[in-house]
């Protein structure tokens, strides 16, 4: 037997202090009747009096009501338990979470082995905040990647994806749906006299304007250059042409940083009467949009300033 050998079979245990995790043995009347110097500093006991005699007084209320109601019946039972977590008390009053690994003998000795996790617990929570903080700016990214950036509207890609989820909800629920354009009359104009950057504060006014008044559920977006786009919920064909009208009348009465301007509106209504027929509920959003526009055309062509009602019987 070489000299490491006979060290570390010695009685005294003592090799089993320089290990950097706890050690004790625990008899069957639950008394600690042997623990190692790590253990000892832990708990804050001494050389002469490492560790309270008694097991109970180690660990927390809770964490004894764990180990007498699932940590020895199941040593009873398999003759050992693994990976048990539980919070140890220091002499200091200080709870320190700890991991244990018990081994039950014949004889009703429980040798334990347990060590330190906070730090362990510790780098869990800092990865739990890390993880609430990626998915904060995956949210924001989101948020970024469905809006104009001019305006702060929905942009043209996240208005189609939300426009064809209302519009297969409006189908199931058989509820109407009404699609505006809304177009800037003679913006190329204000470019031209007045500078692209005065321009765009007539298009953030204009994103305001178009905001007012709107319910949680209506989508208000930019299409592109000075065209933009609402889709409103469960509102018929009157109601349309009011919300149209008393936009237009607001829009006009505005003052946009020293500039008046005037709109014209195109709607389409995503219910179709036809004679002798039950109604249709369109779902397609670019089908609806083609209409709109069509009916934004013959303002355009007849005026400007107007809303006008897309219908299969042109009804204005």
């Amino acid at each position: 037997m070489n000299k490491l050998t006979a060290s570390v079979t010695h009685s005294d245990h003592s090799f089993l202090d320089q290990f950097f995790s706890g050690h004790m043995v625990v008899n069957e009347n639950r008394q600690v009747v042997w623990s190692n110097r790590y253990l000892s500093d832990l708990c804050g006991g001494s050389a002469q009096d490492p560790l309270p005699a008694a097991l109970n007084s180690l660990f927390t209320k809770a964490s004894i009501i764990f180990i007498d109601s699932y940590v020895y019946p199941l040593l009873i039972h398999e003759g050992f338990a693994e990976e048990i977590q539980l919070t140890l008390l220091t002499s200091s009053g200080e709870r320190t979470p700890v991991v244990v690994n018990i081994k039950m003998d014949a004889n009703h000795l429980t040798y334990w082995s347990l060590y330190d996790c906070a730090n362990r617990d510790k780098l869990y929570q800092e990865l739990i905040s890390a993880k609430e903080k990626l998915e904060l700016q995956r949210q924001a990214l989101m948020e970024l990647a469905a809006q104009d950036p001019l305006t702060g509207l929905l942009n043209r890609r996240e208005l189609s994806h939300r426009a064809k989820q209302m519009l297969s909800q409006a189908q199931r629920t058989q509820s109407p749906v009404a699609i505006f354009v809304v177009d800037v009359d003679f913006f190329k104009a204000i470019n031209d006299d007045h500078g692209h950057a005065l321009g765009d504060e007539v298009l953030r006014g204009l994103s305001d304007e178009l905001s007012k008044k709107r319910r949680e559920y209506d989508i208000v977006a930019r299409f592109g250059g000075e065209e933009f786009i609402l889709v409103l919920f469960d509102i018929d064909e009157h109601n349309a042409l009011k919300v149209a009208n008393t936009l237009r009348s607001d829009i006009e009465a505005r003052d946009f940083n020293g500039i008046k301007i005037t709109v014209s509106i195109g709607i389409s209504m995503n219910v179709c009467r036809l004679a002798g027929a039950s109604p249709h509920f369109e779902t397609d959003f670019e089908t609806l949009f083609d209409k709109a526009d069509s009916a934004l055309y013959d303002v355009k062509n007849n005026g400007r300033n107007k809303a006008r009602l897309f219908t299969n019987t042109e009804k204005t």
